[in-house]
């Protein structure tokens, strides 16, 4: 049984956020880290579901290292404390309705073993407890049986209905969407997310 023990948030010398839980280190990555954690992480079906194609996401390559802005939204990576190795990444972000939406990936080899709740639940505790935010709010395929349980181990709830989105790659799918209340969440950090050094 893995301990689900609220993780430990730190809010580092210059911003920079990261936590422990039962079986990862959690920090802020900078740009260039996170995508090769999305290569590594994102196999054909992850891709496919992301509705990313066969070259992956794609990012902006601007000069803002930070994969995180303030008041935006945050990006995590997950490695094994032991070995180092990036075992999942999860974040949040402004949706195009306002609201912040997650999403995560956890490696192929690492899937099934409670690693992406682990993870969602710091995006949940840094959104909530530490960013103020109120709602959360997810999306995943009607099929998607891994997603739905997923976010319903982190205690996201669904919402009624059936709702159309369409991906990156131009697909439309039919999706459930969910939630996820903290009605006493306040911003307790006044500085920006940064990246572990």
């Amino acid at each position: 049984m893995v301990d689900t023990a609220a993780p430990v948030l730190r809010c580092g010398f210059g911003g920079a956020h990261s936590a422990t839980t039962a079986r990862l280190e959690v920090s802020v990555p900078r740009r260039q880290e996170l995508i090769d954690v999305w290569a590594e992480l994102a196999d054909a079906e992850a891709r496919f579901r992301l509705g990313w194609g066969a070259d992956g996401p794609w990012v902006d390559q601007d000069d803002t290292d930070p994969m995180v802005i303030a008041d935006e939204g945050a990006e995590f990576v997950g490695r094994d404390p032991q070995t180092g190795v990036a075992v999942v990444s999860a974040g949040f972000g402004r949706a195009d309705d306002g609201y912040m939406e997650v999403s995560g990936l956890v490696h192929p080899a690492f899937r099934r073993f409670g690693f992406g709740r682990e993870a969602l639940q710091v995006v949940c505790a840094f959104a909530h407890r530490h960013f103020g935010v109120t709602e959360l709010r997810a999306r995943c395929e009607t099929d998607n049986e891994a997603s739905r349980r997923w976010l319903a181990s982190a205690g996201f709830l669904p919402v009624e209905g059936v709702f159309m989105h369409t991906l990156p790659d131009g697909r439309s799918m039919a999706t459930i969407r969910w939630r996820h209340l903290d009605p006493t969440a306040r911003r307790r950090c006044r500085r920006p997310f940064m990246p572990v050094e």
